[in-house]
């Protein structure tokens, strides 16, 4: 300890320029940093369920297309031809903007794909003659045969009225009427709109691209429609990307400066000096400019996870502050000289600081060791940022403030309050047995609650995004006004004819799902017998076979190829088996996604897409459905909603072992730490408390326990203990001043955690905000149960250096 206060005071220079041009250096360092806000960065890259998700998506023709959703609430004639001149002039000016690649066609060639050909009617295909004869197709029965278009916007807005503009020749690619939509009838409660859609040259997985692309694009087609008076909204992939980041950004900038903003103003409010308050500022800001740093080097971005660890480091890291002023400040009233003060703050604070630190840091390795690359990123840069928070605060804070906390003296606002620590120190000592009692009553209580919030785990958590966010918003505009449901879809995948039937039967019987479809829809539909209808669909065709006009349609669809070979096998069909492994067969690649999926070691799969009765990632919807369909079909599930049921799943079950080990090392650290088994286990078991009455609280606040709570679980293992250590070690004195010092710092403390919890009740998404009052509820019971329990519990009085 002499040491120490010798070298802080004699280098306090060097200590402070040393640490300024640290903390510079990351906040440059921080200034590179981005934000994933990719939730599937949750779960390893090489998981099984992760590899099925990408290949499963890989060939999905509508993926990386952004779409413009053009809107108007003049449903006139006048209003829709003012909203076809405005895409008429995004269209043909879509070269002045270099990163549209091309546009998206809605029409039959670029929906309906070669099956089309094979399932119209025969009836409709004797119509098709050199006569140019209209033929209007039922868009409802010969499109929505893909029913995982229902995923992807631009599929779900298809149509042909005019068949024979398609076959005039190659200029009709370029028709504009080809690459808009708008809606079969004027919707009533919502404004007219008209859809386009647009490659863009880069992928939407690269957010630097789509964060410098985006913007630009939004402002161009606010400049063209600005003439025409029209709003729109964006959707798809690329805009995906772009809003999650921008909001994971905004939150993220939100909560850190509330939090540091806040805990500053406690803290001008608590000492009544502007220095004070600054010294403590630039302390947090060079701790987290260094943390945030270290994360630019080591990961290159945060994570929708590893972005909550400015406010949780900021919450731990300004305990060992203030734990620092208020002794110095403590100090300052009897003693005057700099290095003695020093050294008396360190001999007091030193060992109950570094037993906190050690165990949460300790608790944040154990999430380094889960095989979650998003938890793993939180556990080191979170253990690391709180050794940095602690160095900074015992070094760099001392150097700064020393000078000015002796000037300070008496003036301290906070010293008011000692009075009022004495005198709650003096009512522990005499009525401890009652206000335990008290608090362990609650404990038991909320205990229970939390048991019934834990067990009623939701499989759909609140979103990321704010429910009114465009990236909602226009997708369900789309649903109500074109109908069908863009994102409600849960696709099955089975290897074979006999499995595909079972399956299809057993969904269609599901009352959990209102309709299913596969290519068993279209073949098997009962309309008619579909092996004679295919035969003579086949023969049809192949009367036309010479035609130069039918050859050349053909060809521009680029299924000629498909067709030929179709013809020459259609007539050997015998069952519905064979016309469907002989489609399976035969089917061109770009049209696989819709009936098949073909996996990475080539084996083949039928595509069965089914839409729930209810929404799907809501009121845990996704655990009712997917525990419904029984073992076998949940496995052969995929997309996104397999994906999302399995992280829900894996971190519930990864939660348990993950708090129970903290547990554990939190046991034995204090045990090493107090030489005492049974402190240890009396610690072990007040933890289990405080945590269950965390998810009490959240019971009674109506916060669910979901995936992004139960992560909170372990983190209050690490962060509650704070409070209870230095408590144990005054207590273990048996001096009421000591204690009543100890209850003002962890009172602090813990307010100022609270308040960098309560941050994230200013984000966006609620998801967000859910971790942060769970948080801060925890924060709010470990002050609680070390100010009434603890103190009145027996502890280790041979420990001679406490806190």
């Amino acid at each position: 300890m002499d040491r120490l206060s010798e070298f802080i005071i004699r280098h306090r220079a060097a200590v402070i320029v040393f640490f300024g041009i640290l903390g510079i250096f990351g906040a440059f360092l921080s200034s590179k940093l981005s934000i994933d806000s990719d939730l599937m960065k949750i779960l390893p890259e090489n998981d099984p369920v992760i590899r099925q998700y990408e290949s499963f998506i890989e060939g999905n023709s509508s993926r990386d297309v952004t779409y413009i959703v053009i809107k108007s609430d003049d449903k006139s004639p006048r209003g829709i031809d003012n909203l076809v001149a405005a895409a008429r002039e995004i269209f043909d000016s879509a070269d002045q903007f270099t990163s549209i690649e091309a546009f998206v066609r809605f029409d039959v060639i670029s929906d309906l794909g070669p099956l089309g050909f094979v399932l119209v009617d025969s009836s409709e295909l004797e119509s098709l003659s050199s006569s140019n004869q209209d033929m209007v197709r039922n868009v409802q029965r010969l499109v929505n045969y893909d029913f995982s278009a229902i995923h992807n916007i631009g599929e779900m807005l298809a149509g042909f009225d005019d068949f024979k503009e398609i076959m005039k020749g190659d200029e009709s690619a370029e028709r504009f009427e080809n690459f808009i939509r708008l809606p079969d009838s004027i919707p009533q409660k919502d404004p007219m709109v008209l859809v386009m859609g647009f490659k863009l040259d880069g992928p939407s997985s690269d957010v630097a691209y789509v964060a410098r692309v985006i913007p630009s694009l939004r402002k161009w087609i606010s400049e063209k429609l600005e003439p025409y008076g029209l709003t729109y909204g964006m959707a798809g992939d690329h805009f995906g990307t772009y809003d999650s980041h921008r909001q994971a950004t905004d939150d993220f900038m939100l909560t850190t400066v509330i939090s540091l903003t806040g805990i500053s103003l406690l803290f001008l409010l608590a000492y009544s000096s502007l220095k004070i308050t600054l010294f403590v500022f630039l302390s947090l800001a060079v701790s987290m400019f260094i943390t945030l740093g270290a994360a630019h080097l080591i990961f290159g971005s945060l994570n929708i996870i590893t972005s909550f660890v400015t406010s949780i480091t900021l919450g731990l890291g300004i305990d060992y502050g203030i734990h620092m002023v208020t002794r110095l400040s403590d100090g300052a009233k009897k003693e005057r000289n700099a290095q003695r003060l020093l050294r008396e703050t360190y001999g007091s604070l030193l060992k109950p600081l570094m037993a906190s630190m050690l165990t949460t840091a300790a608790v944040f390795v154990i999430l380094a060791l889960i095989d979650s690359p998003a938890v793993r990123e939180l556990g080191i840069l979170t253990s690391f940022g709180i050794v940095i928070f602690f160095i900074v605060m015992i070094t760099f804070l001392p150097a700064l403030s020393i000078k000015t906390v002796m000037n300070l003296g008496r003036s301290a606002n906070i010293h008011l309050l000692d009075r009022f620590f004495s005198w709650l120190a003096r009512l522990i000592r005499k009525f401890g047995v009652v206000s335990g009692g008290i608090v362990f009553v609650l404990i038991l209580s909320l205990s229970y609650l939390g048991y019934i919030s834990i067990t009623n785990f939701s499989y759909t958590p609140p979103g990321l995004m704010a429910t009114d966010s465009e990236q909602i918003a226009v997708p369900a505009l789309i649903e109500r006004t074109f109908g069908g449901s863009i994102l409600n879809s849960v696709p099955f995948m089975v290897g074979d004819v006999e499995s595909l039937r079972r399956a299809h039967e057993s969904l269609n019987n599901n009352p959990n799902i209102r309709s299913v479809f596969s290519i068993l829809s279209i073949l098997e539909d009962g309309s008619q017998n579909q092996v004679n209808r295919i035969q003579s669909i086949t023969r049809q065709i192949n009367s036309m076979r010479n035609s130069p006009l039918v050859e050349a349609l053909l060809k521009k669809a680029q299924y000629y190829d498909f067709m030929i070979e179709l013809l020459d096998r259609a007539e050997s069909v015998k069952s519905s088996d064979e016309l469907i492994d002989l489609i399976s067969e035969v089917i061109p690649d770009s049209l696989k996604e819709r009936v098949l999926y073909e996996d990475g070691q080539g084996r083949r799969y039928f595509v069965i897409n089914a839409e729930p009765t209810s929404i799907i990632y809501r009121n845990n919807v996704i655990k009712i459905l997917f525990d419904s369909v029984g073992e076998e079909l949940r496995e052969a599930a995929g997309g996104y909603p397999k994906v999302f049921y399995y992280l829900m799943d894996v971190v519930r079950k990864i939660s348990i072992p993950v708090s129970l080990f903290a547990f554990v090392v939190v046991f034995i650290i204090v045990t090493i730490e107090r030489k005492n088994l049974f402190d240890g286990l009396k610690l072990f078991a007040l933890m289990i408390g405080i945590l269950m009455t965390m998810f009490g609280l959240m019971e009674i606040s109506g916060i669910e326990t979901t995936f992004i709570t139960v992560i909170s679980a372990p983190l209050i293992i690490g962060i509650g203990v704070d409070a209870l250590v230095y408590v144990v070690h005054s207590s273990g004195k048996r001096n009421e001043n000591e204690l009543a010092r100890t209850l003002k710092s962890i009172t602090m403390s813990s307010v100022t955690t609270m308040f960098a919890f309560f941050s994230f009740a200013f984000a966006e998404g609620k998801l967000l905000r859910n971790f942060g009052l769970s948080l801060a509820s925890g924060v709010l019971m470990s002050l609680v149960v070390a100010t009434f329990l603890v103190p009145v519990l027996p502890w280790n009085s041979k420990e001679r250096n406490g806190g």
